[in-house]
């Protein structure tokens, strides 16, 4: 039975309390692999959707539809796509993976959480945000492949003083791009985040210490970076470089 509708319900609540009133829902969590229970909470609002939720039912009920309420108009038209693996960056995310410090000041989010979506992948972007991103982004794009939008190694190829992740790994790029282009590799030093030796970051947000005697190449064509996180000061950089060097005599 049906508690008391929600005063104000968003296109997607609304869907699932007209499967309630139909006497549908129950088949329709089993028939989808959702347990009905928190499903009905949905409806009625008494548990918020998360990113993870949206993700899961995005092949039936449309991203958009769970941000807007049915007081409002939507900005994009419903359209249903596959479901979506939260572990995965999305295309808005990896699209933005340079600019994040310029999304966060514009959509007033942290630095760090902003950092821990678009550069670490540990967080998901939340429905309040994508929903005021949708001033200019369908919100499709919070929930489908970004793949295609990788830069191609002709368009990124490190170049000194770059921070770039790769494999996991956060590295300090102290090669030259000219150098790296030509050997398609590189050089750089291991930064971590925990160490009592090497030397601190200068204030940005791929945070550790520099260890100058993790010293590795990488082969651009193997291990292609998969993002430019940040970019040291030359000053910095050659502070790094001068201990290499002593460790190397």
């Amino acid at each position: 039975m049906l508690k008391a509708k929600p005063e104000r319900m968003t296109y997607a609540q609304e869907k699932l309390i007209k499967l309630i009133e139909e006497r549908k829902l129950r088949k329709w969590c089993m028939d989808n692999g959702f347990t009905h229970s928190a499903v009905y909470r949905l409806a009625l609002g008494e548990q918020i959707p998360t990113y993870k939720i949206i993700a899961s039912m995005c092949h039936l009920i449309s991203p958009v539809e769970w941000l807007f309420y049915t007081d409002e108009k939507l900005p994009y038209e419903p359209v249903l796509i596959p479901q979506w693996d939260c572990k995965n960056p999305s295309k808005y995310v990896k699209a933005h993976r340079y600019d994040y410090k310029t999304i966060a000041e514009k959509y007033s989010l942290e630095e760090l959480n902003a950092y821990n979506i678009f550069v670490a992948y540990r967080s998901n972007p939340t429905p309040t945000f994508i929903r005021a991103a949708c001033d200019a982004t369908d919100p499709t794009e919070f929930f489908t492949d970004g793949e295609g939008e990788i830069k191609s190694l002709k368009e990124f190829t490190p170049d000194r003083g770059d921070i770039v992740s790769v494999d996991g790994k956060i590295i300090l790029v102290i090669t030259k791009k000219e150098s790296n282009e030509r050997n398609k590799s590189f050089a750089g030093c291991l930064v971590v985040q925990d160490s009592e030796s090497g030397i601190e970051l200068s204030g940005n947000a791929a945070k550790g210490k520099v260890l100058p005697h993790k010293l590795a190449s990488f082969e651009i064509a193997h291990t292609m970076p998969r993002m430019l996180i940040e970019k040291e000061t030359a000053e910095f950089t050659a502070i790094v470089i001068e201990e290499v060097r002593k460790g190397l005599e």
